[in-house]
């Protein structure tokens, strides 16, 4: 047995210890930036969601993407501002991990997502490029941030530690 000395200086290290634990996997559970609570747009749920009463919520959808990946690509497979961004991406920048890229006109609720994409983020337009959860905006801006070569810079402002990108040519 421990003599009563010791016992409370060895209650609070423990106690200090899982603290530390606890604090430890939350920084380093690989999810350091956060993602928009998409609650608050169910309140102000539109006819964009009239398919929820099916069971389907797209708001879930889309945190669970967002959650998953810190670079997520909304877009569609015959948009050539689409192709241009996954092309530009893909090409000309490595990222690790890479981005998980949604294809709107493929998905049996890709019409739903895309409404609801514009009550998150204002864009109606793919592609809509989030980053680290917020949406870093479409082709446009891609073609702008690439351009000023300020595309790297954005992307690793939003991204998080646990996210890489490197630009793979001068071009």
């Amino acid at each position: 047995m421990l003599s009563r000395r010791f016992r409370r200086p060895l209650a609070v290290f423990a106690v200090a210890v899982v603290l530390c634990v606890i604090v430890i996997r939350r920084k380093y559970s690989g999810y350091d930036y956060e993602v928009p609570d998409l609650k608050r747009f169910k309140e102000s749920e539109s006819q964009s969601f009239s398919a929820s009463s099916h069971g389907y919520e797209p708001l879930d959808e889309i945190r669970a993407l967002l959650i998953k990946s810190p670079v997520v690509i909304f877009s569609k497979s015959y948009c050539p501002h689409s192709r241009f961004v996954k092309t530009l991406l893909s090409e000309q920048y490595k990222m690790v991990p890479p981005p998980t890229i949604r294809e709107l006109d493929l998905d049996p609720h890709g019409q739903e997502i895309q409404d609801a994409l514009f009550d998150i983020s204002g864009r109606r337009t793919v592609p809509n490029v989030f980053v680290g959860g917020k949406s870093l905006g479409g082709g446009d801006e891609m073609r702008l941030l690439h351009g000023q070569n300020q595309l790297t810079d954005a992307f690793k402002k939003n991204a998080g530690r646990r996210f890489r990108i490197s630009k793979t040519s001068k071009n």
